[in-house]
Parts: structure tokens; sequence; C-alpha cells
């Protein structure tokens, strides 16, 4: 004789059902922290930015292909490294500050004497070798007047800067290089 089972039905498991009001929590909670990350992502680009670095114009710090976080609306002082433009150039310049504005200066011959020291003494100095235009352009200064900066890249032999271009207003300047992510190919490089 054969014996039949009998099946027994397994009851369906239902969910747990959640009550309105506290989906209705959820989903207010889920709004709200998308509304911080979309406000706060906006507060950090309007204080940050993010550039890449081209050219070897500012070798050893910072190289091809990094990025630089710039930070603007901050306070530049000399060596900074910051980001800005030049009219009639393209793109965005990274470079260093050397002059600033109230530090003496003369040109003789092309070159010009930055005074960095106590005003007037001239024991502190560099001396840069100018484009004959920013020369002539310099040759009645004492001073570097308010508002200016006189910038350089690290890599002086190959940089173009204020050398070249003359200075840098401050309405040009975005900000001040905050940090640098260096570059990922130039890591493989050097692994290989």
């Amino acid at each position: 004789m054969a014996t039949v089972r009998s099946r027994q039905t397994k009851k369906e498991e239902t969910p747990p059902k959640r009550s309105i009001a506290k989906s209705l929590v959820l989903t207010i909670l889920t709004l709200l922290v998308l509304v911080v990350l979309f406000i706060s992502g906006q507060l950090v680009r309007r204080e940050y930015s993010f550039h890449p670095i081209s050219g070897t114009s500012m070798k050893p710090t910072l190289t091809e292909k990094d990025m630089v976080l710039v930070k603007r609306s901050d306070p530049i002082h000399r060596y900074d490294v910051i980001a800005f433009s030049v009219k009639g150039e393209e793109g965005k310049f990274v470079k260093r500050v050397i002059g600033m504005p109230g530090d003496t200066m003369f040109i003789r011959n092309d070159r010009m004497v930055l005074n960095i020291g106590e005003q007037g003494d001239f024991e502190t100095t560099y001396t840069f070798q100018l484009s004959p235009a920013v020369a002539e352009e310099f040759q009645d200064l004492t001073k570097i007047p308010k508002g200016l900066y006189f910038t350089t890249g690290d890599h002086i032999d190959v940089s173009k800067d204020s050398r070249t271009f003359g200075f840098v207003y401050k309405k040009e300047i975005e900000g001040r290089v905050q940090f640098h992510l260096p570059s990922l190919i130039r890591k493989q490089e050097e692994s290989e």
C-alpha cells in the first residue's frame, strides 16, 4: 500500500507592514540628506576649484598632469603658489608669488632687482632678466604697485611668468593652491 504524504501548505511570509508615518519620516530624512549634500557641494564649488597642470614650469613642485585644489578668497603671501589668468593669454597659470605690492625695485638693462627685505635697504634681493617689453613697462617704477604681484615658475629656465607678461593683477587671481594631487600616470611610469 502506498502511503500518500499530505502536503502542508506553508503560510507565505508577508513583509512587515510599515506604517504610513514611518515611511513618510524616512522619505523626508532622505530628501533632507540629499538637500544638505547638494548645498554642501555648491558651497565647496564656490570656495574651491580644481585645475590640471600642463607644462614643466613648476617642476619639481608640480608636474605635468598633476591636479591642484585652489581656494578662492584666501589672502596671498610671498612664496604662495597661486592660480590666475592673464589678459591676452589662454588658460590658467599656476606660479609662485615672489614680489608683493609695496616691494621696492629698480630696472637696469632689462634686469629687475627686487628688494624683499626691509623697505629700501636692498640687502635681500632677487634679480630677474625681463623681456624688453616688460622692462620698458616697469622702467619708471620704484615699487610694485598696490594690487599687483610678481610671479615666477619654480623651473625658472622654462617658465613663462611675470618676466614675460608683467605683473599679475589681484582681480585676475583665482586663489591659492591648497593641495595637489600627483599624477597617477607619473607614478605608473616611475614604477616600470
